[in-house]
C-alpha cells in the first residue's frame, strides 16, 4: 500500500506540473467542445473494474501536434490500451483504454525522441456494493437531492429507470462496466449503458406482480448488489410531486428547464413506473411521461402546467414558451444516441437544478 500511495503521490505532482492536461470523456464527455484544460489537469480516479473509456491529453500551450507522440501503461494489467492513440483535435491526443484490473498504474506521455513529457495515476477497483437513484431526480443533479432508492416501489405494470453507482467499500467509483442484471419472477430487469457520458448504467426495471420481488447486479461471477423492489398496486398512489428549478444566475432565467412528476403513498415515498398525462391551459399531449422538458421565458405569462395519473393530479405554474413530455425510460437517455442525443435527453443530463417540491 506505500508503494501504491507513493506512485499515486508522485504521479499527480508530475501531472499538475506538466505542460499537458489529462482528462477522460467519463465526466467531459459531452462537453468535448471546450478546450480539454478547462476541465483541470485530472483523471476521473478511480474506476471501476470494467470500465471502457477515452484519455484525452492537451498541450496547454497549442504548440505540439502529436505527430508519432506515445500513451502508454506501466500495468497493463491494471489499464489496457484498446488501440493506438489518435489525435483528436491539432493540440490533443486521444487514447481508449478499459480498465481491465485492480491495482495502480501509470499512463506515460512520450515525444517522437521516447522522453517523458506527462503522466498521470490511475487506480482500478472492484465494486462490492452500488447504489440506485432514480433517473429524473439524479439529472437535477442536485447534491441534496439525488433520488437515492435502495429498495424501490414501482407500480405494477410500470416501468421505471434508475442510475446505479458503483462503490469499494465507501469509495465511489467512476465510469460504468459490463454489468448483468438478473430478476425474480415477474420483474424484468436490464442494464443499458448510456453513449452520452461513459460515467453511466441505467437498469431499467419493468414489474409485472404486486408483492415483493428482487434483482441481482452481478459482475461477471461477483454479486456486486441484491435488490429488493416492492411492486405495488395504482391505487396506492396518494399524490403527486412536481418537482421544477430555480434559477441560480441570471444566465438560467431563460433556457431549457425540466419539470419531474413524481408519485407518492400515504407515507410520501416515492412509487416509480409512473406514466403522467400532461397539459397545459390551451393544450394537451398525447405522449404520456414522468418529465416536462419546457423552454423557460421570464417575459411569459405564468401558465400551469398539470400532470396526472390514475385520478390524482398536481400543477405549477411557470413562466413557459414551449414544451412537452418525455420519458426517463427513453432509449435516446439509457442507451446508444445516432446522430446526437435528442433535446430533451440533454436537458436531462446537462440541468443543473435546484429542488423545489410542489404538492
Amino acid at each position: 500500500m506505500r508503494v501504491a500511495s507513493t506512485l499515486l503521490g508522485l504521479s499527480l505532482l508530475a501531472a499538475c506540473t506538466s505542460e499537458f492536461t489529462f482528462t477522460d470523456s467519463v465526466n467531459s464527455r459531452l462537453y468535448e467542445f471546450k478546450p480539454r484544460a478547462e476541465f483541470g489537469d485530472e483523471l476521473s480516479t478511480p474506476y471501476v473494474l470494467g470500465a471502457q473509456f477515452e484519455v484525452f491529453v492537451e498541450d496547454n500551450d497549442q504548440e505540439t501536434d502529436f505527430v508519432d507522440w506515445k500513451v502508454e501503461s506501466t500495468d497493463p494489467k491494471v489499464l489496457q490500451l484498446r488501440a493506438a492513440p489518435y489525435r483528436m483535435g491539432a493540440h490533443i491526443l486521444a487514447v481508449e483504454v478499459a480498465a481491465a484490473g485492480e491495482g495502480v498504474t501509470e499512463l506515460l506521455l512520450r515525444d517522437t525522441s521516447g522522453a517523458i513529457r506527462g503522466s498521470a495515476a490511475v487506480e482500478v477497483k472492484r465494486p462490492t456494493r452500488a447504489k440506485l437513484f432514480a433517473a429524473p431526480i439524479y439529472a437535477l443533479d442536485n447534491p441534496d437531492f439525488r433520488g437515492e432508492t435502495p429498495r424501490p416501489r414501482i407500480v405494477v405494470g410500470g416501468t421505471a429507470t434508475f442510475a446505479v453507482e458503483y462503490l469499494h467499500n465507501d469509495i465511489r467509483l467512476q465510469g460504468s462496466t459490463d454489468i448483468q442484471a438478473v430478476g425474480s419472477t415477474a420483474i424484468d430487469a436490464a442494464v443499458r449503458h448510456s453513449e452520452l457520458v461513459d460515467n453511466r448504467n441505467w437498469l431499467q426495471v419493468s414489474v409485472g406482480a404486486e408483492g415483493r420481488h428482487s434483482a441481482e447486479l452481478w459482475l461477471g461471477d461477483l454479486l456486486v448488489e441484491q435488490i429488493d423492489i416492492h411492486g405495488v398496486r395504482p391505487s396506492m398512489i396518494a399524490g403527486v410531486e412536481l418537482i421544477d428549478g430555480d434559477p441560480i444566475t441570471p444566465d438560467e432565467l431563460a433556457g431549457e428547464w425540466l419539470l419531474v412528476a413524481q408519485a407518492v403513498a400515504e407515507d410520501k415515498e416515492p412509487i416509480y413506473g409512473v406514466d403522467f398525462d400532461w397539459a397545459l391551459p390551451d393544450r394537451g399531449f398525447t405522449e404520456p411521461g414522468d418529465v416536462f422538458i419546457y423552454e423557460h421565458d421570464p417575459d411569459q405569462e405564468f401558465r400551469r402546467v398539470t400532470a396526472r395519473a390514475y385520478g390524482v393530479e398536481s400543477g405549477v405554474s411557470v413562466r413557459i414558451a414551449a414544451g412537452e413530455p418525455a420519458s426517463s425510460n427513453d432509449t435516446s437517455l439509457t442507451c446508444s444516441v445516432t446522430g446526437g442525443p435528442a433535446p430533451w435527453a440533454l436537458g436531462l443530463l446537462l440541468l443543473g437544478l435546484r429542488r423545489r417540491r410542489r404538492h
